[in-house]
């Protein structure tokens, strides 16, 4: 997810369960054509799409798949089982915004990127193949901060639960949901002495009483197993809603 973010995809929407049916709520780039997107679960991408129609009448395929739309079929089906085991599933888009040009002629950015994305992420869901169509290695790094510098506006505290080791993500309490900014928005992921942030994301609607989860990916899923026993305790220094450093309690 995080190379994702980094090279301009953006939350755009995400998939609920009503009833027995798939809930679909899109915040960006319904009506965008010739767009990229992503479905991640719990951080992690899982399949990389590209579509000419408007992004809303892509996803409505997913949603009530026709009977011989295998992709549309196989991906309602993976969607549903993501749900049902209480794993969020996001969507990310990054539109071609037309501004890509090779001399006079047009580059077109979304047929460019999707087979490089496959190759380099190989989401599962893909099983290393492109979407069939209707009739990444990322060089920018991110600016250095002066990170040590800024003093954190509050600490938090947490403890890793073993669900956070599994999926990559972890969740402030109530105590300290006003100091994380709003549902969507990408947020910096200091960890430990990093001088760089990885990128994830904040989403507010996967626990019930609207407090904030943060959606690392496996970045952060692989640092927390490298850096902790389950149940240990790590401080988080909120240097504002949109930029975190995770640390050892010890260190501080």
């Amino acid at each position: 997810m995080n190379r994702l973010l980094q090279i301009g995809f953006e939350p755009a929407g995400h998939w609920l369960l009503d009833g027995p049916k798939l809930k679909l709520e899109l915040t960006r780039h319904a009506s965008q054509k010739n767009i990229l997107y992503a479905f991640v679960c719990d951080g992690e991408v899982m399949y990389v799409g590209r579509t000419i129609r408007p992004l809303a009448q892509r996803m409505a395929g997913y949603k009530n798949p026709g009977k011989t739309q295998s992709t549309n079929i196989n991906n309602h089906r993976r969607i549903r089982e993501q749900l049902e085991a209480n794993v969020a599933v996001e969507i990310f888009a990054l539109p071609d915004n037309g501004r890509l040009h090779y001399g006079q002629f047009h580059l077109n950015l979304a047929a460019a990127l999707e087979d490089s994305m496959i190759r380099t992420i190989a989401p599962s869901w893909n099983g290393g193949a492109l979407e069939p169509m209707e009739s990444i290695t990322d060089d920018s790094a991110a600016a250095q901060a002066a990170v040590h510098a800024v003093p954190a506006n509050s600490i938090l505290r947490l403890t890793l639960q073993p669900t956070y080791y599994r999926s990559g993500f972890f969740n402030i309490g109530v105590g300290g949901q006003s100091q994380l900014g709003a549902d969507g928005e990408t947020i910096e992921l200091y960890l430990g002495d990093a001088p760089e942030p990885i990128l994830g994301t904040i989403n507010r609607r996967a626990n019930s009483n609207g407090t904030p989860r943060i959606m690392g990916g496996t970045s952060l899923r692989n640092w927390f197993a490298a850096s902790f026993e389950p149940m240990a305790e790590v401080e988080i220094d909120v240097y504002s809603p949109t930029s975190i450093r995770l640390r050892s309690a010890s260190q501080q």
